[in-house]
């Protein structure tokens, strides 16, 4: 059975890509996430497969879903659920 969808905003935050799912939210109405060259809400449900582009104050990310992160966890575990 699958959960619930899971947030795109929360899904950054999740995977540490921002400190706060408010900052996640702020970066997809800003138009700085993308999927497939098209801005991504905030809302939108994430599905393993979903290649992202992600601008943050750093760098510039390209992250493919490898599998859903329903929580915040630790960097090195974090990682592991995308490329």
């Amino acid at each position: 059975m699958e959960k619930e969808k899971l947030r795109l905003d929360k899904y950054l935050w999740s995977i540490r890509l921002f400190k706060t799912r408010t900052a996640a939210s702020a970066a997809c109405e800003k138009g700085r996430v993308k999927l497939n060259e098209e801005s991504a809400k905030a809302s939108r449900g994430v599905k393993p497969g979903d290649i992202y582009e992600v601008k943050t104050e750093e760098k510039k990310w390209t992250i493919k879903v490898i599998s859903l992160l329903y929580t915040r966890v630790q960097y090195s575990e974090a990682i592991q659920h995308y490329e």
